[in-house]
């Protein structure tokens, strides 16, 4: 693989890795402005799966900008995906990399 091909797959891996370090985030503010009650009785341990739909119509502005920040992230990965057609190979050759 050229240099160039390995430096997308590479930073396309680092967006990858900065939407869910985003997700997280989001979550993290939400839970603890509007959902604060909801958060004070949640357990030590206890599991939650969220979705950024779940949030869609928060309140918070704060959530609202974390969220077009998501989307917006998420249209560039997509479309970095498509215009260098890379594929799940690829991005696995590279689970190891340091540089990212």
């Amino acid at each position: 693989m050229n240099p160039y091909r390995e430096k997308i797959i590479l930073s396309y891996k680092f967006l990858i890795k900065a939407h869910e370090e985003l997700l997280t985030r989001t979550i993290n503010v939400w839970m603890l402005g509007e959902l604060a009650e909801v958060n004070s009785v949640n357990e030590e341990g206890d599991i939650f799966n969220f979705d950024p739909e779940m949030f869609r119509d928060s309140k918070d502005q704060n959530v609202q900008l974390l969220l077009n920040y998501f989307d917006n992230l998420e249209d560039l990965m997509n479309s970095l995906a498509n215009i260098n057609a890379i594929t799940e190979e690829e991005l696995d050759d590279f689970e190891d990399e340091e540089e990212l």
